[in-house]
């Protein structure tokens, strides 16, 4: 499909008597900014982050919750936006694959023509922490035969299945309601459609084309907490194979308890399983949690080189250089402790610190999940380091001329800004990437180049997966993962919660024309 060099894909207001708006292709959108004349490649890259391939019918996800966040609950001033559920979320792994053969289609950079370095996929790449996420994920990009299922092998089980017994309107169903039933709300209220059939395509097996760049991976909260934000435990790995999936909140449960335990900054705690309502699903061994040890295990026992090492199990932080002069470092920013929001602990900025001294005559790129402004949650148990918060890391950085820029996801935002010394210069470039599973569903390249004058200057245009705008549910299109993805970008251009101002709406998400196809001059 390109960048949006050749053209991008907007939203607009359908013509039908609905709330539910279309797609469509508008103008390509050219590089803005001052524009530089006879520039070489020094290295070219694609973004990529927040895939958040999603085993939908996972027994403890949390979606109840993000119900709490609707328009017309009550509760949705004190709570405004969750991101624990999604109408489109059962289609994570199509889109995935659509966007690894966006990207096999650009074989080049589209400015200077130069050989695609390396993608650097930044984090949250699966939703729960789930061997199966990961599992489907690694396949996707090494290539071969995706299982998007779990639990019963026949009978869907997710938020979004149709069972009389457990039907509930709050979520969206794609093959409609059955004869005699009342349609969900996302049909009623927000003017949802649906098509039949659509539920089992999405859990269809399909043979993965497999990326066919280079690649490095940078860890991300949800990759290593349960919904991004609670480690692991005996308990909730009972949960997560068991036999019980939580679908609501007791009646004597404490709201604001609650909310509080799912935080920003740890500590963190799950409801209390006591008081939640359960109903019976099919246990399944295969969405266990994983562990930092298993997570590099996976980028490394396939033999290329994901950035990670098989000798340091622990450790999920690296650097990569290209050609003779561009440096990549990637930090793991997750708080292993809990909370969403990350930091870098005590080893790790030692050793950045001392890779940042060692790189004075290269030009350094970092990449990492969470943004600087992302890194305040410094909580740890009594005993450890405070880890470093987003203060202390600009003071060490602003002391290196030579660092560029910045790129992280996690806000699943496109965003462009300039990280600003303490005696107002500019320091470098910060660069946020949209996610795969929010509007607008993009990726990114960004290609660091040299003028004539031998003045540093970066590229940076968007990239759009290969699913189409338009999607009518034909046979081919249900059979088609490609298919299904460019569906689930309609339903990301819907979601109900994001249709307002403020941080999560859609026009912070697709990010304003200086946030997306730019270039940015180093001085």
């Amino acid at each position: 499909m390109g960048s949006s060099l050749e053209r991008r894909i907007v939203r607009m207001h359908s013509g039908r008597p609905t709330p539910w708006v279309d797609l469509q292709f508008s103008a390509g959108e050219e590089l803005g900014g001052q524009i530089p004349t006879g520039v070489k490649a020094l290295a070219s890259f694609i973004h990529l982050s927040d895939i958040h391939i999603c085993d939908a019918a996972s027994p403890v996800r949390l979606e109840y919750l993000d119900r709490m966040a609707d328009p017309d609950n009550p509760l949705s001033q004190l709570l405004p936006y969750v991101g624990s559920y999604r109408a489109q979320e059962f289609l994570s792994t199509q889109v995935f694959e659509a966007m690894v053969r966006a990207v096999n289609a650009i074989p080049v950079s589209p400015t200077t023509g130069n050989a695609i370095d390396s993608v650097v996929i930044t984090g949250d790449v699966i939703d729960n922490a789930q061997a199966n996420e990961l599992d489907w994920y690694h396949t996707i990009l090494e290539g071969g035969q995706v299982n998007p299922k779990s639990g019963h092998a026949i009978l869907s089980e997710a938020a979004h299945s149709w069972t009389r017994a457990h039907y509930d309107q709050f979520y969206y169903h794609p093959d409609g309601p059955e004869a005699g039933e009342i349609p969900d709300r996302p049909h009623m209220l927000h003017g949802f459609p649906h098509f039949k059939g659509l539920r089992a395509a999405a859990e269809e097996r399909f043979v993965a084309e497999g990326l066919r760049h280079n690649w490095l991976a940078v860890h991300g909260n949800h990759d290593a907490l349960i919904q991004g934000s609670y480690p692991p435990d005996s308990t909730l790995n009972e949960l997560l194979v068991g036999d019980q999936k939580l679908v609501g909140i007791g009646e004597h449960l404490d709201l604001q308890q609650l909310l509080e335990g799912y935080g920003e900054v740890g500590p963190v705690f799950y409801p209390p399983l006591d008081d939640m309502n359960v109903r019976k699903v099919t246990p399944d061994d295969t969405r266990a949690a994983i562990t930092i040890e298993e997570w590099n295990k996976v980028h490394t026992k396939c033999g290329h080189d994901h950035g990670l090492d098989s000798q340091s199990p622990t450790i999920a932080y690296y650097y990569r250089d290209f050609g003779s002069r561009v440096r990549v470092i990637c930090l793991d920013t997750v708080n292993a402790f809990g909370g969403w929001q990350g930091s870098i602990d005590r080893q790790q900025f030692d050793w950045l610190h001392s890779i940042l001294q060692e790189s004075q005559d290269l030009l350094v790129v970092i990449a990492s999940h969470h943004p600087l402004k992302c890194l305040f949650n410094d909580y740890v148990p009594e005993g450890i380091p405070k880890p470093a918060v987003e203060k202390e890391i600009r003071s060490l950085l602003s002391g290196y001329s030579n660092i560029l820029l910045w790129f992280a996801g996690h806000l699943h935002d496109n965003k462009i800004s300039r990280a600003i010394r303490e005696d107002g210069t500019h320091s470098f470039w910060e660069i946020r990437t949209a996610s795969h599973i929010d509007w607008p569903q993009q990726g990114r390249l960004i290609e660091i180049c040299e003028t004539a004058e031998g003045e540093i200057v970066i590229a940076t245009s968007m990239i759009d997966h290969a699913g189409p705008v338009v999607f009518s549910g034909t046979s081919a299109e249900l059979k088609d993962p490609v298919g299904l993805a460019g569906f689930s970008r309609e339903l990301a251009a819907n979601d109900w919660q994001r249709n307002k101002q403020g941080p999560h709406s859609f026009l912070s998400t697709a990010g304003k024309t200086t946030d997306r196809n730019m270039w940015l001059w180093c001085k």
